[in-house]
């Protein structure tokens, strides 16, 4: 499983490379997704936002084609929408570890 397809990305936009570049820099820029919110959010009980919280990375995750990271956001989305069972902590972690994996990945294109 790829953690990022810039081609699939690219054919995405119809091969236009501004605007993939437009996404890639609004992901790393805009999209923070930061272990301690998430943590806060899910120890409040606030089970509706976590899931709102992991979608709208999984959702940017989607449309760059980071395979990895849509997966663990997918799976930890679910869990925290009463869909599935699974640990939470654990899912937070590999999503943590995707993530980062996706902005390094993203960071390295870029130059």
């Amino acid at each position: 499983m790829k953690i990022y397809d810039r081609q699939s990305a690219l054919e995405l936009v119809d091969n236009d490379e501004d605007l993939l570049s437009i996404l890639v820099d609004s992901f790393l820029s805009e999209n923070k997704f930061e272990k301690p919110v998430l943590e806060n959010l899910i120890a409040s009980g606030k089970m509706a936002e976590a899931a709102s919280y992991v979608h709208a990375t999984k959702g940017a995750a989607r449309q760059l084609c980071m395979e990895k990271l849509k997966n663990s956001g997918q799976a930890l989305e679910d869990v925290l929408r009463g869909k599935t069972e699974g640990n939470i902590s654990e899912l937070v972690q590999q999503m943590l570890t995707d993530y980062e994996e996706a902005l390094f990945f993203l960071r390295a294109d870029k130059n």
